[in-house]
């Protein structure tokens, strides 16, 4: 049975609560964003420590949280999460389509809203946030769980956000990063080539480099490389042997056929793949394996006291460490190019698109399926506190990223989690939190029916 959520709480307290959980975050945002102000941060320095990041102290955290608790059968029982995740992508690109459509943005400016709406922030800030409600709020223990407490707690906010996290990172880097935000010319950023755009003053005076690197580029796209092919006569003159050598040619281009199939398939995996999906399918094949799982998790034992503590260690680096980069990204900076003539249109349509419309469907439907359908794990008040925090968080920071690496609507980006991060995040999370009590005691109120 759910315990009643809000039991000896008011509104304001549950509010007060989530305000201290968030303004923790934004003390620790803080430190980066004066890192970046003093020039300790660059944005060079940004993409290092995000590579660092998500190389070592990511996978490790993700390692130690998930090894230490996933069994087959708990696996098994997180088919919630696939749902949940299709749900909320689904219904966020419908949403960002009509306000994109309703905008009148064109192909790559309707791609950033998009990507902007689908890429929620699933695991650095979601995580960081829930683990500390988990240690304030009371009444979050699942009754299905007969010794419940903080550190089971804190351990399936892991793994319900890193499954949904991990399902995300798949569709961003490649989807996201080779479709909705592909890098393209000018042209197409500026409006350079559209006859119905009437630019005001301000986009007449864009930097003459601009103009200069599409030359660049359109003059490296139509070059074409002479290709030279020289045969000797020798090889143009059949001879007795020239059978044997086609059949041979034939087999080895048969076996060479194979083997390209088989490296292309290998190389589209690989490409796929990243650390903290190694540390996961480690972390999997750990759980699966009880006795090697007891030697690495036995309290004073060798491994436990060394390997497993040390990358405890690092991985209990890795949420600040984004967090840091996360109020470095949002120090304005010199470097980057000028925004587009749609800055104000891509920066509210984002934000409509992430923070608002998507919840006014998700939110009665998360209702729902816990209601009427019996998924395993959907009403452990650790997973709806997680997906109402979902629903109301602000874009993935790999979506500024991907525009820093493309080389596109970085100034609109800037201006997406300011906005998103500095100003909507706080009160979003703690409705978001309201809601969540809300859902809880509903369900509370139907079981003692």
């Amino acid at each position: 049975m759910i315990e009643n959520f809000s039991e000896g709480l008011s509104y304001f307290q549950i509010s007060y609560l989530t305000f201290q959980a968030v303004t923790e975050i934004l003390i620790i945002c803080l430190s980066g964003y004066v890192a970046a102000k003093f020039n300790l941060i660059n944005s060079t320095t940004q993409k290092q420590i995000s590579k660092l990041n998500i190389s070592i102290f990511t996978p490790a955290l993700i390692f130690i949280q998930l090894a230490q608790s996933l069994s087959l059968k708990k696996f098994l029982e997180l088919s919630i999460i696939p749902i949940f995740f299709t749900l909320s992508s689904v219904t966020s690109y419908f949403c960002s389509r009509i306000v994109s459509s309703i905008l009148k943005l064109n192909k790559s400016e309707t791609g950033f809203v998009i990507a902007n709406s689908v890429f929620p922030n699933s695991f650095a800030l979601p995580v960081s946030l829930i683990l500390s409600l988990c240690s304030t709020l009371p009444n979050l223990t699942w009754d299905k769980l007969p010794n419940d407490d903080a550190a089971q707690m804190a351990s399936r906010t892991v793994l319900y956000l890193l499954i949904y996290n991990q399902l995300g990172q798949i569709l961003r880097w490649s989807w996201g990063y080779n479709t909705l935000l592909k890098k393209v010319d000018n042209n197409e950023l500026y409006h350079l080539d559209d006859p119905n755009f009437i630019p005001n003053d301000s986009e007449r005076n864009l930097d003459d480099a601009l103009s200069l690197d599409n030359s660049i580029f359109k003059g490296i796209s139509s070059s074409k490389v002479p290709i030279t092919t020289t045969i000797s006569n020798d090889k143009l003159n059949p001879t007795e042997s020239t059978p044997l050598l086609i059949s041979s040619a034939s087999s080895s281009f048969s076996s060479s056929s194979l083997y390209s199939t088989l490296n292309k398939i290998k190389t589209k995996v690989l490409q796929y793949m990243n650390p903290p999906l190694y540390a996961m399918i480690a972390a999997m094949i750990i759980s699966l394996l009880p006795r090697v799982r007891k030697i690495l998790f036995e309290n004073n034992g060798f491994l436990n006291s060394t390997i497993v503590l040390a990358t405890d260690q690092l991985g209990a680096l890795a949420v600040p460490l984004v967090l840091i980069i996360l109020g470095a990204n949002l120090y304005p900076s010199n470097d980057v190019p000028s925004a587009t003539p749609y800055y104000n249109r891509l920066v509210f349509g984002s934000l409509i698109s992430r923070m608002l419309l998507p919840a006014t469907i998700l939110v009665p439907l998360t209702f729902l399926i816990v209601k009427y359908l019996s998924i395993p794990n959907a009403t452990d008040p650790v997973f709806l506190l997680c997906a109402f925090v979902l629903i109301f968080c602000p874009p993935a920071l790999q979506v500024s990223q991907i525009c820093q690496i493309n080389e596109i609507y970085q100034k609109e980006m800037a201006g997406v989690l300011f906005w998103s991060y500095v100003i909507f995040t706080l009160p979003a999370i703690i409705f978001a939190v309201l809601l969540a009590s809300q859902a809880l005691n509903f369900l509370f109120n139907i079981l003692l029916e």
